[in-house]
């Protein structure tokens, strides 16, 4: 007989039993602020490293605070602090959050490198995630109770989107006005109306901007800026890298190696080591070390001021880095690294070393002629010869640019074509294409040395290595000028001109552009794709170079970076080069002509591109058979020197013939494996 099991029912859970066991749902969270929740839960957070960060983020979770500011270097924790408050927000107070980068592709690599990892290595943020299939997305992650949004600053991208919490990174490398609507900052407070007293945004960036952006919204607020404690003297100071940094002004080396700072309270000099001291003499400090520099400012809106020289990059790298940068002014007057180091590194603004300088006067240029060399010849100095053309409605202006090393500079000519070859027809660049030939024999023209022999010509001639256009021009004309460009670029390839000989600019607006990006193919293939037969057009930033031209047309005597000009240069066109003034850090035209000025500005721009000189200010880069050569001395032919060669000639001749040695045919050479049978010529 089989016995049957009897199975036992539980007893039924009672109120007071399901109550204790679920009471954990309901129990309130410990209240956490940013900073405590990131060290509790983002394992690459040491809070210790930065200390001041705290505060920071600590401000993100303030009641009191609903806008946050924060400029300072780059790698400088700016993105620690916006991911803490991500976190903080999706597990800690869940609210719906607004991230905007620069452009698309910077937000997407973001989403990627930051956000992604973020969620994927902190447990509590994991599960927080719906499990629905459509939560994970790059630019729209769902979790419990809230949505955390990835734009970027486009006027679409912030329509039908309100939400509590907002994070602007990067804001100096965003448009001024966006699509006409205002700035990001102003989009974002549209998106926020409807949560007044409980919004919350952070404006991040290192500066980028000589006027507006990230400094007036850092200024408008309490302005906070660290004060650390001397460790030598103990009173609290405000570092500042432009002048407290010292090194030695000789190598690269040297500066790394001599780097310290000096104390603005009494002169203590500061080893590297310092460094670690300064940091943690904030933990115990008031604020983590910051002092409003703003007192009147109200804490809506608390904004943070941080110095290069208490972020992560050690004094030696900076003083490096520095230098290096003062070295590439010293030797192209290019302002650029400058700006990058004190924007980058030291988390300022920089200020142009032009900008505060009284324009360059057409006068004091005059006195700059030089006696006894004349327009159209080559003196002693230059070491190649580049033509420049700006194109016009009735004619092609035209400047011959001699360079040497060190970007020193020698206007050899100028001058213009206003006719055909026939002499007779008029030039209508912008309507005939094919008078864009009438440029063609630029390639092979010469310009006499200016010197001459006892019979009164030329002891030589200098050969013209490259020809640069400006295709730019507005509306109808411009796309007028890069038609007639690419024809011109395709009948000089077709006459056996090599393509680098030929350079297409057009001048960029963006004053944060790089001095010279990378050159665009002008054509597509019908399947898409760039054409890599067709011409390429560069697109330099002009405002960066016109910094350099200013700086050199400033240098008062012969040396890198000077400009010469020969002693008939017309007053016209002293004129043309001093027709531009900076003004709020972009170059504005006070005249009514500066084809002068751009024409310089076309040579500087050929040399910046490859395969020519780009960053550097030697002349070994020139191509074969394009160096300016000039007779040895005491080598000039004479008439005397002439005559007696002449009359030695056929003697030479026939005693070359009798003591020649029979010529061997020359062996054929063995082609190795691998061994590349095509070349590219000079270039």
């Amino acid at each position: 007989m089989i016995q049957e099991k009897i199975t036992a029912i539980p007893p039924f859970e009672t109120g007071a039993a399901l109550l204790a066991r679920l009471s954990y749902l309901t129990r309130p969270k410990q209240h956490l602020t940013v900073n405590e929740w990131a060290i509790r839960n983002m394992a690459h957070y040491d809070s210790q490293a930065l200390p001041f960060l705290a505060e920071i983020m600590d401000a993100l979770s303030d009641p009191e605070t609903s806008e946050v500011g924060d400029m300072g270097p780059a790698q400088g924790g700016k993105s620690m602090i916006g991911e803490a408050w991500i976190g903080w927000s999706i597990d800690h107070d869940p609210a719906d959050f607004l991230v905007c980068q620069p452009d698309k592709q910077l937000m997407q690599d973001f989403v990627v490198r930051r956000i992604q990892p973020l969620i994927q290595s902190t447990p509590a943020l994991k599960a927080q995630m719906l499990s629905a299939s459509n939560a994970d997305n790059i630019f729209l992650k769902q979790f419990r109770g809230m949505l955390l949004t990835s734009i970027w600053p486009v006027g679409s991208q912030f329509r039908a989107r309100p939400v509590p919490r907002g994070w602007l990174d990067d804001y100096d490398q965003f448009d001024d006005d966006i699509e006409g609507q205002g700035n990001a900052i102003k989009l974002l407070d549209g998106r926020q109306t409807t949560f007044e007293g409980r919004d919350t945004k952070l404006v991040s960036s290192s500066p980028a901007k000589e006027s507006g952006g990230i400094e007036v919204f850092i200024a408008e607020g309490t302005d906070e800026r660290l004060q650390p404690v001397c460790p030598s003297c103990g009173e609290r100071i405000e570092l500042n890298i432009k002048r407290d940094l010292k090194f030695d002004q000789g190598s690269l080396d040297e500066a790394e190696a001599s780097a310290h700072v000096i104390c603005p309270a009494h002169g203590c000099i500061l080893e590297p080591l310092a460094k670690r001291q300064l940091l943690d003499s904030m933990i115990d400090l008031p604020q983590r070390g910051f002092v409003a520099h703003n007192k009147n400012a109200s804490r809506r809106r608390r904004t943070f001021r941080r110095d290069g020289l208490l972020a992560f990059t050690s004094w030696p790298k900076l003083a490096r880095e520095w230098r290096e940068a003062q070295i590439a002014w010293e030797a192209r007057q290019d302002e650029n690294p400058l700006r990058t180091f004190f924007n980058v590194k030291g988390g300022q603004n920089y200020r142009s070393q032009l900008s505060g300088e009284k324009p360059v006067k057409a006068s004091d240029l005059r006195s700059r002629r030089e006696k006894g060399w004349v327009m159209g010849t080559v003196p002693r100095g230059p070491k190649v010869l580049n033509i420049t053309i700006d194109v016009q409605q009735d004619r092609f202006e035209l400047a011959c640019l001699g360079t040497a090393a060190g970007r020193e500079t020698w206007y050899i000519d100028r001058f213009a074509i206003h006719v055909l070859d026939d002499g007779l027809t008029g030039v209508q660049p912008f309507i005939h294409k094919e008078h864009w030939k009438v440029l063609l024999p630029l390639f092979d023209r010469k310009f006499p040395l200016a010197a001459t022999g006892a019979d009164g010509k030329p002891i030589g001639f200098a050969p013209v290595l490259s020809v640069t256009i400006d295709t730019g021009g507005s509306g109808r004309k411009g796309d007028q000028a890069t038609e007639g460009a690419k024809y011109f670029y395709q009948a000089a390839v077709a006459l056996g001109i090599h393509p680098s000989r030929i350079t297409l600019v057009k001048g960029g607006s963006s004053v944060t552009a790089k001095i010279m990006p990378a050159g665009q193919f002008a054509d597509q293939r019908t399947r898409g794709g760039a054409k890599r037969r067709s011409a390429r057009l560069w697109i330099p930033n002009v405002h960066k170079i016109k910094n350099i031209i200013d700086a050199r047309l400033r240098r008062a005597k012969p040396g890198p970076g000077y400009v010469h000009f020969p002693e008939d240069f017309s007053d016209e066109h002293f004129d043309e080069l001093t027709s531009e003034e900076m003004v709020d850090g972009k170059w504005k035209q006070i005249r009514a002509r500066n084809e002068t000025l751009d024409l310089l500005v076309y040579g500087e721009a050929a040399l910046l591109k490859p395969p020519f000189a780009q960053s550097q200010n030697h002349m070994r880069w020139i191509p074969r058979g394009y160096s300016i050569t000039w007779p040895k001395l005491g080598s000039e032919p004479t008439a005397e020197k002439e005559e007696i060669n002449a009359l030695a000639a056929p003697v030479a001749e026939e005693v070359k013939a009798r003591t020649a040695k029979p010529t061997r045919r020359p062996r054929k050479p063995r082609r190795k494996k691998g061994w590349m049978t095509s070349h590219k010529g000079n270039f």
